[in-house]
């Protein structure tokens, strides 16, 4: 069981942000970012959408990265 919340694109977008990663394209409603060390992800932009816990540990294991880690980015801890 994950304790991430359910989040908007634009708070998973500021956490990974904060986290070094940089948004280097977008096609439609997906945005790719990147990070030097070349993990790289898309996420999800519905601005009228939540991304649900289990959809966001998924792509944090996709960018290796720990979930309390992503919570302090963005200052839920």
């Amino acid at each position: 069981m994950t304790k991430l919340p359910s989040l908007k694109a634009r708070e998973v977008v500021n956490g990974l942000q904060a986290m070094g990663f940089k948004k280097v394209r977008q096609k439609g409603s997906h945005a790719i970012f990147h990070h030097q060390d070349c993990r790289r992800a898309p996420i999800p932009i519905h601005p009228a959408k939540t991304i649900s816990p289990y959809f966001l540990s998924d792509i944090l294991k996709q960018l290796e990265i720990d979930e309390d880690k992503f919570l302090q980015a963005i200052g839920r801890r």
